[in-house]
């Protein structure tokens, strides 16, 4: 069976006011259900809250369509889809948040044992390219994986597209605040942003997360 991420999905979770303790209490029901290879084809199950805002999201990847299928007719959908009303201020967008990875470094360096496997802090970065501008945006994540290779702070990223759409996005973990500062100050983000007025609709929408719990095969 492929190791290497192809598709994925990436779920925001919009929590009620007074519910956004028990959201995060959710996903911590939600990474038991993910562990101890429950679900052998999800390669990678993320749990993230985006900073500042009443946000989760959950990110996975998979080698092919029956590891998404398995996960979408699985135990955290089926919780998601039994509890969303209670928790959530809008129904998730499962069949919104089909990706495909066009490119990924997955190289953690966290225990087995953590649930976070050493990591604390990521990014949630969209991109709408232009129209016309659609290929070429998708070469430039594909080409910015050498970067982030050379990267030593940036031990998890994904470069994805959203099929269908002009949307395209960047998923990255860290250890610490300080490589993700590092990353944001690093070659793959300044030539992102100098290239911002040639093939993107508006600027970037760079969101800080904060990692709850995280699965790898």
């Amino acid at each position: 069976m492929s190791t290497e991420p192809k598709i994925g999905l990436l779920v925001p979770l919009h929590a009620k006011p007074d519910q956004v303790a028990a959201v995060a209490d959710f996903l911590n029901v939600g990474y038991s259900l993910m562990t101890g290879n429950q679900e052998p084809e999800t390669l990678q199950w993320f749990a993230v809250k985006y900073e500042d805002q009443p946000v989760y999201a959950i990110f996975d990847t998979f080698a092919a369509e029956s590891g998404r299928k398995a996960h979408v007719d699985g135990k955290v959908a089926d919780a998601l889809r039994a509890n969303h009303a209670t928790l959530l201020s809008q129904g998730p967008d499962i069949a919104g948040g089909h990706i495909d990875i066009l490119a990924s470094k997955v190289k953690p360096t966290g225990p087995e044992s953590d649930v976070k496997k050493g990591l604390t802090k990521g990014l949630r970065v969209l991109l709408k390219a232009k129209p016309s501008k659609v290929s070429d945006v998708r070469e430039f994540l594909k080409s910015a994986l050498p970067l982030v290779e050379a990267e030593t702070e940036t031990p998890l990223w994904y470069a994805i597209e959203f099929p269908g759409t002009n949307v395209f996005g960047i998923l990255d973990f860290f250890a610490t605040s300080e490589g993700r500062d590092i990353h944001l100050g690093g070659a793959v983000a300044k030539a992102l942003f100098s290239k911002v007025d040639e093939l993107l609709d508006a600027p970037p929408d760079v969101v800080k997360t904060e990692v709850l719990g995280v699965t790898l095969q």
